[in-house]
C-alpha cells in the first residue's frame, strides 16, 4: 500500500449469499399471496383464519430477509494504513491496526472455528467462543473464505473475496505502522434503533401507527363477530357491493399491516441518513393515515352490512 493508495476496498463473498436471498424473497411473496389468495377466495372458517396467519408471519419475515440482502450487497472492508473499517448495514467496527495481533485464514488457525447457530449463505453474522482463541464475532458471508483477525478483546472473522490478498495487505499495514491509528469504534443496529426512538417526532408517528394498526385488527374482529356476510364496497349508485363472507374483511388488517412493516423498513433506511429524515417521516405518516382510512371503510361495510 503506498501513500498514493490511502486504502483498499475489499467486497465479501457476494454471489452466492445474493442468489439465496433472491430466492428466500420469491419464496416467501409466493406463500404470503398464496395464502391470501386462497383465503379469500376458495377457504372458510379456522382454516381461513390460519392462512391470514401464515401470510403475516411470511410477511413480517420478509423486510429481516430484504435488509439481510441489502446489507450484504453493500458491505465492505477498507483497510487503511491506520486500520480496517467494516461495514454491513447498519452495523459498523473500527479496528486500530495497533490493536490487531495477528491475521490468519481460519483454516490456517490451527483453531475449529465454529459458525453462529443462526446463519446462512450471504448472513454469516454473530459470535462464538472458541476454546483457546475466546469470543469470535463474525461479520462474514461465505464459510469457506473465512479469515481471523485478533485483538486483546476480541477476535473477528470475515470473508474477503479474494483471502491471499487480503491477507498479504494486511501484512503490509501492520508492517508499515500507524501514526495516527483509528479510533476503536462499534456500532450495531440497536443502537441505531435507539437513535430513531430518541427521536420525539419519530416515535410519535411510530406509536400511533402501531397503535391504529392494533385498533384496524380489533374493530374488525369485532364487526367479523357480529356479521356474517358484509359488502366489500359499494356500485357506483352508492349502494352496497355484492355480499362476501364476513372473515374475508380480515384482508383489510393484513394490507394495513404488510404496509405498516414496509413503511417502517424504508423509514429507517432514510432516517440513517441524515438529509433525508423528513422522507422517513412522510412515510411514517403515511403509514398512519392508511391505517385511519382501513378503519373507517371497515365501520362504512359493517353500517351498509
Amino acid at each position: 500500500m503506498t501513500l498514493e493508495e490511502p486504502q483498499q476496498i475489499f467486497e465479501p463473498v457476494r454471489k452466492k449469499g445474493l442468489i439465496y436471498h433472491g430466492i428466500a424473497v420469491v419464496i416467501l411473496l409466493l406463500i404470503a399471496a398464496g395464502s391470501i389468495i386462497s383465503g379469500v377466495l376458495w377457504v372458510q372458517g379456522n382454516l381461513f383464519v390460519l392462512l391470514i396467519l401464515v401470510a403475516l408471519i411470511t410477511l413480517a419475515l420478509l423486510p429481516w430477509i430484504l435488509y439481510r440482502g441489502f446489507a450484504l450487497l453493500n458491505a465492505r472492508y477498507i483497510l487503511e494504513r491506520d486500520g480496517l473499517k467494516i461495514r454491513w448495514g447498519l452495523r459498523s467496527e473500527d479496528i486500530p491496526v495497533t490493536s490487531v495481533e495477528w491475521v490468519r485464514p481460519a483454516q490456517e488457525s490451527g483453531f475449529l472455528v465454529p459458525l453462529p447457530v443462526i446463519h446462512w449463505p450471504g448472513a454469516i453474522l454473530g459470535s462464538r467462543h472458541v476454546q483457546g482463541l475466546g469470543d469470535v464475532e463474525f461479520i462474514a458471508s461465505d464459510p469457506d473464505s473465512l479469515i481471523l483477525i485478533t485483538t486483546p478483546d476480541k477476535v473477528y472473522a470475515i470473508s474477503p473475496l479474494d483471502v491471499r490478498y487480503f491477507e498479504t495487505s494486511f501484512q503490509r499495514t501492520l508492517e508499515m505502522g500507524s501514526l495516527s491509528p483509528l479510533v476503536s469504534r462499534s456500532a450495531k443496529p440497536i443502537a441505531f434503533l435507539q437513535s430513531v426512538w430518541s427521536d420525539g417526532f419519530a416515535r410519535i408517528l411510530l406509536l400511533t401507527s402501531l397503535v391504529l394498526t392494533f385498533l384496524l385488527w380489533i374493530i374488525t374482529g369485532f364487526v367479523i363477530a357480529n356479521h356474517t356476510l358484509l359488502p366489500l364496497g359499494y356500485t357506483t349508485q352508492g349502494l352496497p357491493g355484492e355480499l362476501i363472507r364476513a372473515e374475508q374483511m380480515l384482508l383489510l388488517p393484513v394490507i394495513n399491516t404488510f404496509i405498516l412493516v414496509m413503511d417502517l423498513s424504508l423509514g429507517m433506511y432514510f432516517f440513517r441518513r441524515l438529509d433525508e429524515n423528513l422522507v422517513a417521516y412522510l412515510l411514517w405518516i403515511g403509514g398512519s393515515l392508511t391505517s385511519i382510512l382501513l378503519i373507517i371503510a371497515v365501520f362504512l361495510f359493517s353500517a351498509a352490512g
